[in-house]
């Protein structure tokens, strides 16, 4: 055995003055370990911002994705929301026009009653054009009485030789009055029959077909 400071055959002993070192790139001495620890930590915080970045990427790019998806799903269910008040509108104004039917045709003969009447009193002339309507129909024009309502009279007797000039086959007409009869009207006796031309009577006929035709 040898003794301290003695060294075992084969083996070489080095010396503190025999070891050297060196200086790493920008004059700093190397780490005990023999790696340049700065450099590690700096790769090292290279590679987690790089991680870092790349999740925060991905995660944007999903946030995105997930949006917009969202977004779609929003907007079919606004459309369909949309869809589904047009067709209920739809189907509440069809019920609502069949249920105001009876209404909507009672109100528009309640309005034709009054514009007529309103006609037949603020214009004389409506007796004329309801007489010659009247009188077109009638095959037998011998012997008639139109009987009328007194302010009507009155102005058909002032135009009488005019008025009767207009039809073939007219002989012996007499015109008679009758308060009974609204002005505007008038009923025709014949050898054949009585013709009712009054304008109530002519209303009811339209309130007739109307009611029908629903």
């Amino acid at each position: 055995m040898n003794g301290p400071g003695m060294k075992e055959s084969g083996q070489k002993v080095i010396k503190s003055k025999d070891v050297k070192y060196f200086t790493a790139p920008g004059g700093q001495a190397p780490s005990s370990d023999g790696f340049d620890s700065k450099r590690v930590q700096e790769a090292f915080a290279k590679k987690i911002r790089i991680t870092e970045e790349e999740s925060y990427q991905r995660g944007l790019s999903d946030g995105i994705r997930k949006g917009r998806e969202l977004e779609k799903k929003e907007t079919l269910k606004t459309l369909q929301a949309m869809s589904a008040i047009v067709k209920e509108m739809a189907a509440l104004k069809k019920n609502t026009l069949a249920n105001m039917e009876e209404e909507i045709v009672q109100l528009s003969l309640a309005i034709a009653q009054k514009v007529i009447h309103l006609e037949a009193t603020t214009n004389r002339e409506v007796i004329r054009g309801v007489l010659k309507e009247a009188i077109k129909g009638i095959s037998d024009r011998e012997n008639m009485k139109i009987r009328v309502h007194p302010q009507d009279f009155h102005f058909m007797i002032g135009i009488k030789s005019d008025f009767l000039q207009g039809f073939d086959g007219i002989r012996n007409v007499t015109f008679e009055e009758d308060e009974s009869i609204q002005r505007g009207g008038a009923i025709i006796e014949t050898v054949c029959g009585e013709v009712d031309a009054r304008l109530e009577q002519q209303y009811n006929e339209i309130k007739a077909a109307m009611t029908a035709a629903k």
